[in-house]
Parts: structure tokens; C-alpha cells; sequence
């Protein structure tokens, strides 16, 4: 029972570490800041988005970090499936870097993509088909 606990916990500590693929939708008509940091409506489209993913848009150029999440005027530590969400990115500019309405994905390194794989079962049916996607 003690060795199934420990390997229990290295697990959930495996999935805290890495960034999970996410999915999202810039909403049009939520843009509050442009830049400095640009501050911006999202609903989470598959996966979820927790502070400091690193994002891009689906033509593979990285745009930056996610620096905070709010809900509701609120700092959260995660958005879910669903979640429609203000974040904030540092180096972004909305009508320049990224556009309202625009779909970004996070990105994943190679040691992302070999932790999640070994943890599969665990993974959301979303997150596996971001993660066959790749």
C-alpha cells in the first residue's frame, strides 16, 4: 500500500510539472488591455491552461507566457474545458501578435510530450487528442 501511495504521488507530482496541450479562443469584444500586459478574454476550447504555459498560434509561432488568470475578477490557478477567462501576456500585442477571435495552443518540449505519454491514462480525452495532434 506504501509503494502504491508513493507511486501516486510521483505521478500527480509528474502532472504538476509539465505543461498539458491546451487549446483557446481569443473572444472578439474582450480585449481590456492591448500590450504592457495585453489583457484578454479566452474560453478553453480542449485541455486546460494554468499560469506560466507557454502559448502559440496554430502556424507554430510562440507568443509568449500566460502571466495570470482571472475569473470573475479573481486570480485562479487553472481554467477548465469550458472556462471563459481573462488572462494576461507579457510581449503580446492583440491586433498585432494575436487577433480576437484567433485560436492558440500551448507549447510542449520533448520532455513534456515524453512525461505526458507516460502518464496517458491519466489525461483527459481532449488533452490525448491534442497530444496525438503533435
Amino acid at each position: 500500500e506504501w509503494c502504491l501511495q508513493k507511486k501516486e504521488r510521483e505521478i500527480e507530482r509528474k502532472l504538476e510539472s509539465v505543461t498539458h496541450p491546451v487549446e483557446m479562443r481569443i473572444l472578439p469584444g474582450f480585449v481590456f488591455r492591448q500590450s504592457h500586459p495585453a489583457v484578454f478574454g479566452i474560453e478553453v476550447l480542449r485541455g486546460h491552461v494554468k499560469p506560466g504555459y507557454l502559448m502559440r498560434k496554430k502556424n507554430g509561432k510562440i507568443i509568449g507566457k500566460i502571466k495570470e488568470i482571472q475569473k470573475e475578477g479573481r486570480s485562479i490557478t487553472e481554467a477548465n474545458k469550458g472556462d471563459r477567462v481573462a488572462v494576461s501576456m507579457e510581449d503580446v500585442v492583440v491586433g498585432r501578435t494575436v487577433n480576437e477571435g484567433e485560436i492558440i495552443e500551448s507549447v510542449l518540449n520533448s520532455e513534456d510530450i515524453r512525461v505526458l505519454r507516460e502518464v496517458w491514462d491519466r489525461l483527459s480525452e481532449d488533452e490525448r487528442e491534442l497530444l496525438e495532434g503533435i
